[in-house]
């Protein structure tokens, strides 16, 4: 199924929107009801999440795109990782490089497993797996480790990739402060 209809489908599953406004009694008119944001409340993390959803898959702008999958990152809601992780065979370099970055900023166990698999995947391009490789230093576990060692050492992978996996491996030894 298509990300647009499964995000309206999700959308109108939700409670806030499952509502529907009762009918005025004849004889009165309708009051229109402001939306949440203009009544002083907040929008809930679903309705932000399939927001940011929907701009991130609209046939928008790329630039439009690039900022909606950047604001996912922003919510840390570790449920868009499986939408920005579709969203790296995305036609448009752009739209790629947004959504490793956007994932990449999550420290979560599927973030790892994601920027891992794009590192090993042969038929993306260099560019993102230098970028997931520096994605993995941020991930600070045994695991990104093992896996940039790895990397480092394969004598199948290119020498650029290798030699990034090196760079990463010798940044990681250094303390944060």
């Amino acid at each position: 199924m298509r990300p647009l209809p499964l995000a309206s489908l999700l959308l109108l599953s939700l409670p806030v929107f499952a509502q529907a406004t009762p009918p005025a009694p004849p004889g009165v008119q309708a009051r229109e009801e402001p939306a949440p944001a203009a009544r002083g409340g907040t929008v809930s993390e679903d309705t932000a999440l399939l927001r940011g959803l929907l701009w991130a898959t609209e046939p928008t702008p790329e630039e439009v795109r690039a900022m909606a999958i950047e604001d996912l990152a922003l919510l840390a809601d570790p449920r868009a990782l499986n939408p920005l992780a579709a969203l790296l065979w995305d036609p448009s370099p752009r739209i790629q490089a947004a959504a490793l970055r956007a994932v990449a900023l999550f420290q979560h166990p599927r973030a790892e497993e994601i920027l891992t698999q794009v590192v090993r995947h042969t038929q993306l391009p260099d560019a993102l797996k230098l970028q997931a490789l520096d994605g993995l230093l941020y991930q600070r576990t045994a695991s990104a480790r093992a896996t940039v060692g790895a990397v480092s050492k394969d004598p199948r992978l290119p020498a650029a990739l290798q030699s990034a996996a090196l760079s990463v491996l010798a940044r990681w030894d250094v303390p944060r402060k």
